[in-house]
């Protein structure tokens, strides 16, 4: 029987704990690709975090030697001084992650769970990077953000097609349309391809607190669209955030 995995979009507000409980109920041994320094602060698994350039010796590990939680933390990966070129520094970062997603690729995926958080930072990093290497489309917001949107789709698709699940963290914005006066929530990537990114994961949840209990909707709510669930039955409206209220048993 083939293995069934998620591909798991969940949008939220800072403060919805949306890293905390995918990373500490989705299934483990897990590896989180962190771009916001702290992010992983509310974890109360244990974490080993290590540089890009350990990830093949950890590849070749057997899953049971694995730590619960294996963490590439690109914030931190090397020490700096202040700078204000964003564009060299966040054109590292998209160098980096770029060999960390061909090394699982080429060496082999052997972790349950693969975590971006958030697609935000990754976003920013593709920018700096076509900022650096096409530095003349940064004149014109229409072209890098058309080639950031494509560059962060090829990296989504890439990481969904490793035998694992796969999360992706996004945060969110809410715009208004000033001639219809439309209000809706989007995620924060750049281009059109936010009006479209919900349908290439095959459930897209949006995080919130409810009463002090981490929630997500799993059906469009107020000014939230494209929320949902590739399954048979309907989704609920709202779900505990954690792995088991969603999956149940589906995927085990």
């Amino acid at each position: 029987m083939n293995k069934k995995y998620i591909r798991e979009g969940r949008m939220g507000t800072p403060f919805s704990y949306k890293t905390g409980a995918v990373v500490e109920t989705y299934p483990k041994p897990m590896i989180v690709l962190e771009f916001d320094i702290g992010g992983l602060d509310v974890v109360k698994q244990p974490i080993e975090r290590i540089q890009p350039q350990q990830l093949p010796d950890f590849c070749k590990k057997d899953q049971a030697a694995l730590p619960p939680v294996t963490a590439i933390e690109f914030g931190l990966l090397d020490k700096r001084k202040f700078d204000l070129s964003v564009k060299s520094w966040d054109n590292v970062i998209a160098l980096n992650f770029l060999d960390v997603v061909n090394c699982l690729v080429v060496n082999g995926c052997q972790w349950k769970t693969v975590v971006i958080d958030p697609v935000t930072g990754l976003s920013n990093a593709l920018i700096g990077h076509i900022g650096v290497t096409e530095s003349k489309s940064m004149d014109d917001a229409r072209q890098w953000a058309y080639k950031a949107g494509v560059l962060l789709e090829r990296a989504i698709m890439v990481i969904q097609g490793l035998p694992c699940h796969s999360v992706f963290i996004l945060h969110c914005q809410t715009d208004k349309n000033e001639i219809t006066g439309e209000i809706i929530t989007e995620p924060m990537v750049p281009s059109s391809f936010r009006q479209r990114l919900p349908g290439i994961f095959s459930q897209f949840f949006y995080a919130v607190i409810e009463n002090g209990v981490p929630m997500v909707y799993a059906q469009p709510t107020g000014f939230i669209r494209g929320l949902g669930m590739k399954k048979p039955e309907q989704a609920p409206l709202k779900i505990k955030a954690d792995f088991r209220s969603i999956y149940g048993t589906d995927y085990d």
